[in-house]
């Protein structure tokens, strides 16, 4: 499929697709650059928009310092590989999006990492029973979490139990890294300061390019001397960017302005998933209804994931096949509810021609 042909589509596949908002664009015609590249023995470039970037997205999250990425994924190995060696076991949600889509980090060939699993229960919540157990009966390095948790429908870690777990491996000197691609979304749902469901965590990556609206960019962010350690990483495997400040300075409009319009997101993708309720060939866990997405499990239909996909995408709706039974549906800044009500009209309308 072309790009073309992709831009004919209503495209709920993921909010990677948003685009960035009129002062984003002010604010990166006006940006003022420096190189990245050249580093301080910090590790820290000299590009000032990056900077102010990365001291904001500190401030937000009640950690001492942070540093700006690429991407998520690429912030997620480096936070690995800061704090970890070969072979060392990470306790891991066995869908987390670190374990499933990244995958760098346990592989032989490259970091070697371990993975113990743990799971979500009925709640999307961790259960401390388990984690006491799986702590009692392996040497753990590094503890992951996911908030929001992409393949559970976008559900959200509590506070509370994000402080519970985070007790448990602390007793037991881990260092605990919070994937948090979506933590905003987590937080404006929940009605809770970002700084609280982060301030148990040693380090947290969060991005700029989903429901935020950036076109580029993650930060990873956690204590001074964790961040030092990140960024002598970093420079080994290519983090720095040039003159990043053109992109920065989106991400810096995206913190001030782009957080509470999260809510917008969600408020559509309760309406989504209330409109595709009434399909009875699907199973949807209403639990599951929290943030931007809708997830749903298309078995009953007798046909795959990646059938239903295709076959929604020739009727003008692109949805992302997630595993081989689920699909998901992402709303975000520029699908308005309009949008909302013609996808979930192809929806119904394709899972009522199955019966």
């Amino acid at each position: 499929m072309t790009i073309e042909e992709i831009k004919t589509l209503l495209d709920l596949r993921s909010d990677t697709s948003t685009l960035p908002t009129q002062s984003m664009w002010e604010a990166m015609s006006k940006a003022v650059l420096g190189d990245g590249g050249r580093v301080d023995l910090t590790g820290r470039g000299e590009d000032p928009t990056v900077y102010e970037l990365e001291n904001l997205a500190a401030s937000m999250l009640g950690k001492e310092d942070a540093m700006y990425i690429a991407t998520g994924s690429l912030a997620n190995h480096t936070a690995l590989l800061a704090v970890t060696d070969r072979g060392d076991k990470v306790l891991v949600e066995r869908s987390a999006h670190i374990y499933i889509n990244e995958k760098f980090d346990f592989l032989s060939k490259f970091s070697g990492l371990v993975p113990i699993f743990y799971h979500l229960d009925s709640n999307y919540q961790i259960s401390p029973k388990e984690i006491e157990y799986l702590i009692q009966y392996h040497d753990i390095r590094v503890l992951c979490l996911e908030n929001t948790h992409n393949y559970s429908g976008g559900t959200c870690l509590t506070p509370a139990c994000t402080a519970k777990i985070c007790e448990l491996a602390h007793n037991e000197g881990m260092h605990v890294h919070l994937d948090g691609a979506r933590i905003f979304n987590s937080a404006v749902a929940q009605h809770v300061d970002v700084k609280e469901l982060v301030a148990p965590v040693d380090s947290v990556m969060f991005c700029l390019s989903k429901g935020l609206c950036a076109p580029v960019g993650s930060l990873l962010v956690g204590s001074k001397d964790f961040i030092e350690k990140a960024r002598a990483v970093g420079k080994m495997i290519g983090t720095p960017m040039r003159q990043a400040g053109i992109i920065a300075a989106a991400g810096i409009v995206a913190l001030k302005e782009n957080v509470d319009r999260l809510a917008e997101d969600h408020k559509k993708a309760k309406r989504l998933g209330e409109l595709l309720s009434v399909i009875d060939n699907a199973i949807m866990d209403p639990k599951a209804d929290q943030t931007d997405f809708v997830y749903m499990n298309v078995t009953p239909t007798g046909l795959t994931a990646q059938q239903v996909t295709d076959a929604l995408r020739r009727k003008g709706l692109l949805v992302a096949k997630m595993t081989d039974e689920s699909i998901r549906l992402a709303v975000h800044k520029d699908i308005s509810m309009d949008d909302v009500e013609r996808a979930a009209k192809i929806v119904i309308d394709f899972f009522a021609s199955l019966k």
